[in-house]
């Protein structure tokens, strides 16, 4: 409940205590729609706190066609070795793009559980494809979601993996890890082409 005053920030040295100051008062925050706000990944890559930055804000997609996939600033982050998660918001100013992009964490129905899931990672992104389990196990990444036609496996860098479904959609895929990955997460992508996106498995962790 608490408002700062406006102001333009210039560096992210600037805007850091403005961080500090929210988190010493035990709250979360989230990078949102970094396409919108016209801002490179450069702008933002040393901020510390942050659990998370927005992958997909329906406002800004269906208005703007912009922050529908932030998939590439989110590597850029993860490469750099910062551990922050990825969310779907729908930042809802019009009833048009209410329940459209979300989180499903992994939490009993009770703020403290909630809360507790969202700065550990335990959830992931949608626009309406369920990823069931996600985990790696002996070297190997393994998936089981709602049908998907494709699922990619991404690393930051290229190739990433994607298995596209055949006759019938996907419903699960494994992928053996290269040694060089430092982290791995999927993409699912249903038939409409609706996403869904599991936070990283930092594979020196893992």
């Amino acid at each position: 409940d608490q408002q700062f005053e406006g102001g333009r920030v210039a560096t992210q040295t600037e805007y850091q205590p403005v961080l500090d100051m929210i988190h010493e008062a035990n709250n979360l925050t989230i990078y949102c729609h970094p396409g919108w706000s016209c801002t490179p990944t450069r702008s933002f890559d040393k901020l510390e706190g942050d659990i998370a930055m927005e992958l997909w804000n329906t406002g800004c997609a269906q208005s703007k066609h912009m922050d529908y996939n932030n998939e590439r600033d989110w590597d850029e982050l993860l490469m750099l070795g910062k551990k922050i998660w990825g969310v779907a918001a729908d930042d809802g100013h019009r009833m048009e793009s209410h329940c459209k992009g979300w989180v499903m964490v992994n939490a009993d129905n009770h703020p403290t559980d909630i809360i507790r899931a969202l700065r550990e990672g335990a959830f992931y992104a949608s626009c309406g494809p369920e990823i069931y389990d996600f985990y790696v196990q002996d070297g190997v990444a393994h998936a089981a979601c709602s049908p998907a036609a494709a699922i990619s496996f991404n690393w930051g860098g290229s190739p990433y993996h994607r298995i596209r479904m055949g006759e019938t959609p996907l419903t699960e895929a494994s992928f053996t890890l290269p040694q060089h990955f430092t982290y791995v997460r999927i993409t699912v992508t249903d038939a409409q082409g609706n996403m869904a996106w599991s936070n990283p498995i930092f594979l020196g962790s893992a």
